[in-house]
Parts: C-alpha cells; sequence; structure tokens
C-alpha cells in the first residue's frame, strides 16, 4: 500500500534530566525523527533541559507516537527518582511554515568582522563595501543561526585571537558550524567540527559547501571513541558554546585537549550559573582572562596553565 504524502510535521517536547533526555533523542532518531533540539526549561532549572523532535505526520505516526510514550514510560519506571515531564505534542499542519520562518530571517551584523546571510537572502550593500567577511547559512533543524547571543560571544572572541594566538581550532557542539567556519574564514590552519548529532553535522557539511571550505574544516561524530580518537590532539583554542549542564560534564574533557598556553572559550550559560561553572574549570588550573554578557547569557574566555 502506497503511504500517503506527509502533511506537515508532528513537534513532541518533554523536559527531563540530560542523561534521560540523550535516550528519549536516540529513541526519536530510530523512529525516524527529522531532528530534536536541546534548550534550556523555561524558567531554567539545574540539571533539567528541554527536548523538542519532530515526527513526519504521515500514515505511522499514530504508531510511532505509541512506541514514544510506552518508552518514555519504561524511563519513568527504570528511573523512579527522577522528574520527566508530561509529553507534550502539537501538529504543525502543512503549510508554508519553513517559508514563512524563513522571510523573518534576515542578513545581520554578528560582530565586528562577520556578518551571516541566510542562503535565501542577497548580500546587504552595506556588507559588500565594509569588507566583512560573510558567512552564508542555512540552519535546518540545528543548533547555530548565529543570531543568538551565545554564538556572537564566542565569534568576538575568537577575533581576537585567531591566527594570531590560535592557529588550531575544536569547536566542540559544532550544530550548524558557524563557529568552525569562522574560524577557517579567520584563517585558522586546523578546524575540527565535532557534534553528536548526526543531522547537525549534516546541516554543518552542507554549510562548510555553501562556505567554499570543502577540506579545511574536518568534520567528526561524537560518541563513546571520540576520547580515544582525539587523544592525540591538542589544540590552540576549543570552542565550546553548550548548556550549563554539559560545560560542567565536559570540563576534563575539554580541558585534556587543550595545548599548555591554550584558550578555551565557554558560553551558553545563563548569568546566574557563570559563578558556580568559573569555580569549576578553576579547580583544575584555568584561569579567567575575560567574561563577557550580553542578553542575560555569559561567556568567558580562559587560559591553561
Amino acid at each position: 500500500m502506497t503511504k500517503k504524502p506527509v502533511k506537515g510535521w508532528c513537534e513532541v517536547s518533554i523536559e527531563a534530566p540530560v542523561f534521560i533526555l540523550e535516550a528519549i533523542a536516540d529513541f526519536l532518531s530510530s523512529l525516524g525523527a527529522g531532528g530534536a533540539v536541546f534548550s534550556e526549561t523555561s524558567p531554567p532549572k539545574q540539571g533539567f533541559e528541554r527536548l523538542t523532535g519532530f515526527l513526519a505526520c504521515d500514515d505511522e505516526l499514530e504508531q510511532k507516537l505509541t512506541k514514544l510514550k510506552n518508552y518514555i514510560h519504561q524511563l519513568r519506571q527504570l528511573f523512579p527518582e527522577q522528574e520527566i515531564s508530561r509529553l507534550e505534542i502539537q501538529t504543525i499542519i502543512e503549510q508554508d511554515w519553513l517559508n514563512a520562518w524563513k522571510e523573518s530571517v534576515v542578513p545581520a551584523k554578528i560582530s565586528d568582522k562577520f556578518w551571516v546571510v541566510p542562503e535565501w537572502r542577497e548580500v546587504p550593500k552595506e556588507a559588500k563595501h565594509s569588507g566583512a567577511m560573510i558567512i552564508r547559512m542555512e540552519p535546518g533543524l540545528a543548533f547555530g543561526t548565529g543570531y543568538h547571543p551565545t554564538t556572537q560571544i564566542c565569534l568576538k572572541f575568537m577575533e581576537k585571537l585567531v591566527p594570531e594566538q590560535a592557529q588550531t581550532l575544536l569547536d566542540f557542539g559544532t550544530g550548524t558550524g558557524i563557529l568552525a567556519i569562522a574560524g577557517a574564514m579567520l584563517g585558522a590552519k586546523t578546524v575540527l567540527a565535532v557534534d553528536i548529532d548526526p543531522l547537525a553535522l549534516k546541516v554543518a557539511e552542507d554549510n562548510i559547501k555553501r562556505n567554499n571550505l570543502q577540506g579545511k574544516i574536518q568534520l567528526l561524530h561524537a560518541g563513546a571513541d571520540t576520547k580515544k580518537r582525539l587523544s592525540g590532539k591538542n589544540f590552540d583554542l576549543i570552542v565550546a558554546n553548550l548548556f550549563y549542564s554539559e560545560l560542567k560534564r565536559l570540563r576534563d574533557y575539554l580541558v585534556w585537549h587543550l595545548k599548555k598556553g591554550g584558550f578555551l572559550v565557554i558560553s551558553g550559560i545563563l548569568k546566574d550559573q557563570a559563578k558556580d561553572i568559573h569555580s569549576h574549570y578553576k579547580r583544575i588550573g584555568l584561569s579567567i582572562l575575560e567574561v563577557r554578557e550580553e542578553q542575560g547569557w555569559v561567556g568567558s574566555l580562559m587560559r591553561k596553565s
């Protein structure tokens, strides 16, 4: 029997501790989800994040939703002490929702040296005449359009360091690849972009091609063997634009891959989380060189002694 065409997307959202959300994200992927993103809960809740995934509205949707609900029920039984929110389900009817979204995304100057221009828009005269570096972008269902304050904070730190003080760059949690692309454009000789989401890496690969940077940026899927595969590599600069819980969990891993005297840029934390994160990294010998705050988000430049 021929399947009926997809009539849009079903958006599913749930809040829980990160390790549970990672399991749910993997399960959504096994159901053929068209992307899944992690975000802060609202209001922010320590140790918790929100997962949003997208399932196609086709003949198999109801069956997939039943499987997802059963899986979440099993997780509640396995971890009775953990708080897992109710699964929220919203159908996005077939429409020009993607085109409507595209209409709202416009070219923008995101730092002293960079403009980000969606591929469906023309480069503004102001950007052309200013000699700015232009990043062509199609975000798809992945993080990082360049408009978020945390991305802009990272870029401002990178502009001060690459390539004069940092010629090798690791972008951990690359999303759409925007920071890796910026690093290559700034003149970094080696750029490695890492992410746990295969969808994000595909989006990043497409964006690298849009900016004619094939061969200048290596992409790597993070997983259980990532540490082993990176163990022989150390970097002048590591950029990690991640959530609070991930920055805490990955501290030793990130610092392990940082050269002595190398720089670490972290962002993705809220103002009231900054003190705790800074203390966490200071405990293993990193010094805080500079802290930036924009719209309640904080980013920090650190150095390994």
